[in-house]
């Protein structure tokens, strides 16, 4: 987890975590996983390259996405890096678990920037968060293949340098959110709708003291945008500013 300064939760709070991995938090009090931490042949990537880690907490089993427990059992849900690890079929019924057994969700996941430049094989869908929404694209209906000499030259690269974007600043590497009412799911089917969805959302979060500059900022990003959704070639993209 990549900003736990996100995480209002209360020292009475009853708390849960799905998907720990090899990194649960520590104001966890019990765990949620489909894996069996004793099963040897679960690819580590799945874990952030380690062993699943316990840490003495009590570890329940999903089973087919459902979430042993009744309503409302927990004060405080934590998703850290697990949606993005889903098949897209299955993630209506774990989003509407999260909503069912906590009434405060936190999820996090990686950034489109991120997943675009290094395409983990592990990582089935692209995500985001938009207001009270969290959208999909799933891997599959993406053109990200077309891209795989670039994303599997990023990732030998990352290999051999042992260095990251997520080094630089943990903003390019994960997004999260915690939620106080109920998580909306969005998925698309392609990556036209899914950009023209998140664009309003960087456009809106441009905020500069000089508003010329934000004005001319938001001016070629609205250009990029419709060359990318409309095949347009305007040369001024690569101008100064």
């Amino acid at each position: 987890m990549f900003f736990p300064n996100l995480l209002n939760i209360k020292k009475t709070d009853l708390v849960i975590e799905l998907g720990p991995g090899a990194y649960p938090f520590w104001r966890s009090d019990c765990l949620l996983d489909k894996y069996d931490p004793s099963d040897d042949s679960i690819d580590l990537k799945q874990f952030g390259g380690k062993k699943m880690e316990l840490k003495g907490k009590p570890l329940f089993q999903i089973v087919e996405n459902k979430i042993p427990f009744n309503n409302q059992s927990f004060d405080y849900v934590i998703c850290s890096h697990v949606l993005e690890h889903v098949p897209v079929n299955d993630l209506p019924v774990l989003i509407e678990e999260l909503n069912r057994i906590a009434k405060t969700k936190y999820v996090e996941f990686p950034t489109l920037l991120y997943d675009y430049i290094y395409d983990f094989n592990v990582h089935l869908n692209f995500m985001d968060i938009v207001a009270d929404t969290i959208v999909c694209l799933p891997k599959n209906k993406s053109n990200i293949e077309k891209m795989k000499l670039y994303t599997d030259f990023a990732m030998h690269l990352r290999g051999i340098a042992k260095i990251g974007i997520e080094k630089v600043d943990p903003r390019l590497f994960a997004t999260g959110k915690e939620f106080t009412s109920e998580i909306k799911l969005k998925i698309f089917e392609n990556e036209v709708d899914f950009f023209e969805f998140i664009a309003p959302k960087y456009l809106s979060n441009i905020e500069l003291k000089n508003p010329t500059k934000s004005f001319l900022i938001k001016n070629k990003l609205n250009k990029i945008f419709r060359c990318v959704f409309h095949k347009e070639r305007p040369a001024i993209f690569f101008q100064s500013m």
